[in-house]
């Protein structure tokens, strides 16, 4: 990319700017994690998921308060999804949420009651909190 057209972001706490052109392993920018103040991003979120492997749809979105829809198309997850706000981990949050999912799912005796299926992506939105 041309030095010239790459994006200024302003540190929030009125710190230096800096450009980025660094692109995460999905070939998508990573601004949107670069913007976020790091006292923010550990601020509650709520977390989403799409599983594979299930005989109502082949893909399943799991998101807050128990709400699962299913979809014969990942194209339809994933934009249902983002639709509501939410996006996608950095890879390396993502794989530490999905290594605790199956270590919870493995830790139950007898194995789960209900099919889990394969867990493909989990998605993240910040969540609002009211403040006083």
């Amino acid at each position: 990319m041309d030095p010239s057209r790459a994006l200024a972001l302003v540190e929030p706490r009125g710190g230096n700017m800096s450009h980025r052109d660094e692109t995460n392993d999905y070939g998508t920018n990573q601004l949107v994690a670069a913007a976020v103040p790091a006292d923010q991003k550990s601020a509650p979120m709520s977390i989403a998921t799409i599983s594979s492997g299930f005989e109502k749809g082949d893909f399943l979105v799991r998101e807050e308060k128990g709400q699962r829809v299913y979809f014969d198309f990942f194209e339809e997850a994933f934009n249902y999804i983002a639709y509501k706000g939410y996006i996608r981990m950095p890879k390396e949050e993502e794989r530490e949420w999905m290594d605790t999912m199956n270590a919870v799912h493995a830790s139950v005796k007898g194995g789960m009651k209900y099919n889990t299926g394969k867990l493909l992506m989990v998605l993240f939105r910040p969540i609002e909190i009211e403040k006083e």
